[in-house]
């Protein structure tokens, strides 16, 4: 594994924002378990791996989403993203 400077609990989560993610700015990653994993959560928008899609929304909900450098991220630790669709 390349050093990516992230804790074992930072990359699992961004693996499931990645695995959960559809498209571009669209992700089924809309449920914290855990404090532990919100807490994750705030890490990897402070690093700015991964947003909030619906950040500038009114109300309770969020839908993390992988941000260009976490994507960039993701294929140094061969996660995959294959599965998102970008459009250009």
């Amino acid at each position: 594994m390349k050093n990516t400077n992230l804790t074992t609990e930072e990359i699992k989560v961004l693996t499931m924002v990645a695995n959960s993610q559809i498209e571009e700015g669209y992700s089924e990653y809309d449920y914290v378990s855990s404090p532990q994993e919100k807490g994750v959560l705030g890490s990897l928008v402070k690093k700015q791996l991964v947003y909030d899609a619906y950040a500038c929304e009114d109300g309770d909900d969020f839908m993390y989403c992988l941000t260009q450098t976490g994507f960039n991220i993701c294929e140094q630790l061969e996660i995959s993203t294959a599965h998102i669709i970008i459009f250009n």
